[in-house]
């Protein structure tokens, strides 16, 4: 029984954090921007975007658009070690987030959801 309930917990545990997926982010040469202090991390979670940074980063443009190239979030920010997170609403159109482009300072990233 004990066993059982372990096993159980573990499944539990083990899907709960496979939930949550991390973005990887590419510069503007199409090449993994690496992390530093000044690269943002992403990570989504159904329909929820978090965003967060080692240092804070100013003015930061996030652009979230969907499988047809349509945007659905446009938002300047600031991204700091607090994660922001970024809601998407579920149109029912059957539009899906497919990339995040991130815009700062002389910097363009841009990522891809797998999803």
């Amino acid at each position: 029984m004990r066993k059982s309930f372990i096993l159980t917990l573990s499944s539990f545990i083990a899907t709960a954090m496979t939930a949550k997926t991390e973005v990887t982010m590419y510069d503007l040469h199409g090449k993994p921007a690496g992390h530093n202090s000044c690269i943002p991390t992403v990570n989504s979670d159904d329909d929820e975007i978090m965003i967060k940074s080692d240092s804070t980063i100013y003015n930061v443009d996030i652009i979230i658009r969907d499988q047809f190239g349509n945007i659905m979030h446009h938002s300047t920010q600031n991204i700091g070690p607090m994660e922001t997170t970024i809601s998407l609403p579920n149109y029912g159109d059957g539009a899906e987030k497919t990339t995040i482009d991130i815009y700062y300072d002389r910097k363009r990233l841009s990522g891809y959801f797998d999803e």
